[in-house]
């Protein structure tokens, strides 16, 4: 089988190579640890907070009540949380570019 040459015949092909060359080394600072932060934390702290307040309201409120008011604490508890981790990250943001 024959592969396709899609830039035989081109007069740019040399500056496309180029272009490609230096954006595939590219470089930046990671952005795993924000990703992590703004997307699969809150999910899983919201997850564990409405089970464990769902395990702690089960003997003590109505059946009706229960998953309602789970649901409003473990989404208090995950706003919370993610507001204090915020401003954390941007504390420490603040710190790394200004030390004293």
């Amino acid at each position: 089988m024959v592969e396709a040459k899609p830039c035989n015949g081109c007069s740019q092909a040399h500056d496309c190579k180029r272009i490609y060359e230096q954006l595939g080394h590219a470089g930046g600072p990671s952005v795993v640890l924000k990703v992590i932060m703004a997307f699969a934390l809150p999910i899983v702290l919201f997850i564990a907070a409405l089970g464990l307040f769902g395990h702690l309201l089960h003997e003590r409120l109505a059946e009706r009540y229960e998953t309602p008011v789970a649901f409003v604490l473990a989404l208090s508890v995950t706003t919370g949380v993610m507001l204090a981790v915020g401003v954390a990250f941007k504390r420490f943001h603040r710190e790394q570019q200004h030390p004293e």
